[in-house]
């Protein structure tokens, strides 16, 4: 599934925000056609710019969590 690094702008405050291997199903166009990232059920960030990560950093994470675990591990 593809995953994206996506820069987001908080609803509220407006600030921007860096989301890291968002889902591609989580990212939607409305009818204007600007796309917004789907934070949760209730609120719906628009989106500045979404980045596909390469296959390559992803199997990279893979590797790395498969031999060192994680912090909580």
């Amino acid at each position: 599934m593809k995953q994206f690094n996506v820069l987001a702008v908080v609803p509220v405050t407006r600030k921007e925000v860096t989301f890291r291997n968002v889902d591609a199903k989580d990212l939607f166009h409305n009818e204007h056609g600007e796309t917004y990232f789907r934070y949760n059920r209730l609120v719906n960030w628009e989106v500045i710019t979404a980045t596909e990560v390469p296959q390559a950093e992803l199997d990279a994470e893979i590797v790395y969590f498969t031999k060192y675990g994680t912090k909580g591990e």
